[in-house]
């Protein structure tokens, strides 16, 4: 309990204060918009930069958990797009990409570096580097064909693959991992500012979080169905579908296990949103989905660090 509280409480507590904040008016969602650029073009960067230069990548990588998390990511977002298509074909995939796209940079790694340590950047690091690609491109994929059957699938794969390759964030995971085998030391003047870089990483993203929280409202109304069944499938379906199929199917390793859950019991992230706006469907369904399972996460995540406390 004592890990809980050390843990979760200050986690929460910076993306309190980022709401609050935001929401009296005294940090702008512009400022918000402006502090996440940095973290996602700067600051993990960094981070995941440092980390992976460390060699700690040179660990046996358990990559087969990614099918176990990917095959339950997708399972989840054809299941809810299929349950719930009275509701809207469109909008049931808006819920079902909510359902089953993780915050895992702005809100797993904090929370995975401050309970469990670098160490379990690895794992979370390997599942980053495709959530968008999988779970965002599938979902594309499915608005797109349902509006246009000859939709140009080949061009949404390519972009998809474009976005990772230019995606910050691999970018500084793959730069770290090449210059561990370069064989040359760090330079001081890089090692100083990817630490300071690094360091600002975890209290910027989670506040980050809480200011882009101050945009949305929740409120329910017609979004009431689709939200509750986002929010459960997000916190309880996914982590307990994840963690018994990279237990007992894939058998991996007790930390990938638990990271790999840890990684699917995280809130919706804002692609989901992003999502919605681009095709001008279901942005009230994410937006009440990000900000419900934002909120629900101080007691599952606490939850979970009782049920896989620190090795």
């Amino acid at each position: 309990m004592t890990q809980v509280l050390t843990t979760v409480i200050p986690v929460f507590a910076i993306i309190g204060l980022g709401y609050l904040l935001a929401k009296r008016g005294l940090f702008s969602q512009a400022g918000v918009d402006d502090l996440t650029r940095f973290i996602f073009y700067l600051a993990v960067p960094a981070l995941l930069f440092r980390t992976s230069a460390s060699g700690v990548m040179e660990r046996d990588l358990e990559l087969s958990v990614l099918l176990g998390y990917y095959g339950v990511g997708i399972v989840i977002l054809l299941a809810v797009t299929f349950f719930l298509k009275r509701i809207g074909y469109e909008r049931a995939v808006v819920t079902a990409i909510s359902a089953s796209f993780s915050n895992l940079a702005l809100t797993g790694l904090p929370i995975v570096q401050t309970a469990y340590g670098n160490e379990a950047l690895v794992p979370l690091m390997t599942i980053i580097t495709f959530n968008a690609m999988i779970l965002f491109t599938l979902s594309c994929v499915l608005i797109e064909t349902a509006r246009n059957p000859n939709a140009n699938i080949i061009g949404i794969l390519l972009g998809a693959i474009k976005s990772v390759i230019t995606n910050p964030l691999v970018i500084g995971l793959v730069s770290g991992w090449a210059f561990a085998h370069s064989g040359f030391d760090m330079p001081i003047i890089i090692d100083r500012t990817t630490d300071m870089l690094g360091k600002a990483a975890a209290p910027c993203a989670l506040f980050a979080v809480g200011g882009g929280m101050a945009r949305y409202s929740l409120r329910l109304e017609e979004t009431t169905l689709p939200v509750l069944v986002a929010a459960f499938a997000k916190l309880i379906l996914m982590p307990l579908a994840v963690w018994l199929v990279t237990k007992y199917v894939i058998e991996a390793s007790p930390l990938w296990v638990m990271i790999a859950t840890l990684a699917a019991a995280m809130p919706t992230g804002a692609n989901p949103f992003v999502f919605a706006t681009r095709y001008g469907v279901g942005d009230r369904i994410a937006g009440n989905t990000i900000l419900l399972t934002t909120a629900l996460a101080l007691i599952t995540i606490s939850a979970f660090i009782v049920f896989f406390p620190h090795p």
